[in-house]
């Protein structure tokens, strides 16, 4: 009998997960070169792309929309055997993301100036933020386009070689901040600007080194036929799928700037120690997304093959090893959370409003695990729509749920943070019913299911 620690199926979800991970960080990263040289530009100038953030993080939310149901379709054709129908996928979905990239475009351009005055910006800030987000927005498809080759990577469970890509860009990146931000070497300062334009650069030659390997992979047809008009047949599976794994994500990221200005009734502090804490739990959160890219690779390869039993091994020691390495993370967050965060801090008021934060979600960080590993798993599934009618909601509910706790039952910050946690609790673990009990999945992996996708 194999000792519990060293399951075979290890390798295999370590190999993809781990990658994964690296190169989330490796997201995190390239904010924090730009923001290091763009500070050098004075408080406004970050305020102004932090302020452009809010709406970057929604647009790449949206981007999943296509994204998501490719990574599902491709991992399953790639399962079955239909290496041909996963190379389609790849094709079509590669020309539905450059149309909706490019709607995006036309959508947002417009919009740039009043949705700054709406947030209320002073003016020399809103203009940076304008500067730096016409720039993003005008590269729009280019990133996106990056963003699905990644997820090509992803659905074939090579997520070693994207990471190695992405990390060359962000050295790319580190190289033209300087030069294009401050001037170095040219004495042409471009400002915001240039941290703008040294991304879009930096995500160009990313996207280019990704066609090329995936070329080499064997995981994109010749770009001659990629380049003509496909028949789209597999566009309404890819968006089904995609749609509504998007939407999860949108309202995510809209619901922390909501969330905002009931955090900052009770002062700047609190808000300044969340925005320590999120630098604290991105570590488990992308290390959760690390194991939520395995699970989508994995467990769409096995349904594609229709092996149902393999599907269930997969997710019951995606969810212990999830566990395991979490729990160490959360009794940090719970005994010792002031360790992590005085490095951090020399605010005594942010700093008790971020000890606060970080022993509150220590009681449930293994749910958010559980949240992530099993939204991928129904990735893989092709099977979204479920989990968006629990994520969604739930999400939404944590600020009505904020403002009663932090307010009306005078709980301050700490009922903010409780609704949060409670939040994440909830769908953890409804989540993890949902795939066991859920009458969704039953139909899916019982006896007689089929991957119905995959086959088509």
């Amino acid at each position: 009998m194999v000792p519990w620690h060293r399951n075979p199926l290890d390798r295999e979800i370590y190999g993809i997960a781990l990658p994964a991970f690296l190169g989330f960080l490796g997201f995190i990263l390239f904010d924090i070169v730009n923001i290091f040289w763009v500070g050098r530009l004075g408080t406004q100038a970050i305020a102004g792309v932090a302020s452009a953030a809010f709406l970057t993080w929604a647009v790449y939310a949206a981007m999943n929309s296509t994204i998501v149901g490719a990574n599902s379709l491709i991992a399953q054709f790639f399962g079955a055997g239909k290496r041909d129908r996963a190379l389609g996928a790849a094709v079509q979905a590669a020309w539905l993301s450059l149309g909706l990239g490019l709607l995006l475009t036309a959508l947002l351009l417009p919009s740039i100036g009043p949705v700054f005055r709406f947030m209320g910006l002073q003016p020399a800030t809103a203009a940076y933020a304008g500067r730096y987000l016409t720039i993003f927005v005008c590269a729009l498809p280019l990133y996106y386009l990056c963003n699905l080759a990644g997820g090509i990577f992803n659905a074939y469970g090579d997520t070693r070689t994207n990471v190695l890509i992405m990390s060359a860009s962000v050295a790319v990146n580190m190289l033209l901040d300087p030069v294009l931000i401050l001037g170095y070497l040219t004495g042409r300062p471009f400002g915001v600007a240039g941290a703008a334009s040294a991304s879009v650069i930096a995500t160009a030659f990313a996207l280019a080194l990704q066609v090329f390997y995936l070329r080499r992979r064997g995981f994109l047809p010749p770009l001659a036929q990629a380049a003509r008009l496909p028949s789209f047949d597999l566009a309404p599976a890819i968006l089904k799928i995609g749609v509504p794994a998007a939407s999860v994500n949108v309202v995510w990221s809209l619901v922390y700037p909501a969330l905002t200005s009931i955090i900052t009734r009770f002062g700047e502090a609190p808000l300044a120690g969340l925005s320590v804490c999120f630098r604290l739990e991105g570590v488990p959160y992308f290390l959760g997304m690390g194991f939520s890219t395995a699970m989508a690779a994995l467990v769409g390869q096995a349904y594609g093959r229709g092996d149902a039993r393999r599907v269930r091994q997969l997710v019951e020691r995606g969810r212990l090893l999830i566990t395991a390495l979490l729990l160490p993370v959360a009794l940090a967050f719970i005994f010792v959370p002031g360790l992590l965060v005085r490095p951090l801090s020399s605010d005594p008021e942010v700093i008790a409003s971020a000890v606060r934060y970080l022993r509150t979600i220590g009681y449930f960080e293994v749910f958010l695990g559980w949240e992530l590993l099993f939204q991928g798993v129904f990735n893989g599934l092709g099977h979204t729509r479920d989990y968006m009618l629990v994520s969604v909601p739930l999400t939404v509910a944590r600020w009505p749920a904020a403002w009663l706790l932090a307010g009306p039952l005078g709980l301050g910050t700490a009922g903010i943070w409780w609704a949060i946690s409670l939040s994440t609790l909830a769908k953890g673990s409804w989540l993890a019913w949902l795939f066991h009990r859920g009458g969704g999945t039953s139909r899916l992996l019982g006896p007689r299911g089929e991957p119905a996708l995959a086959s088509s």
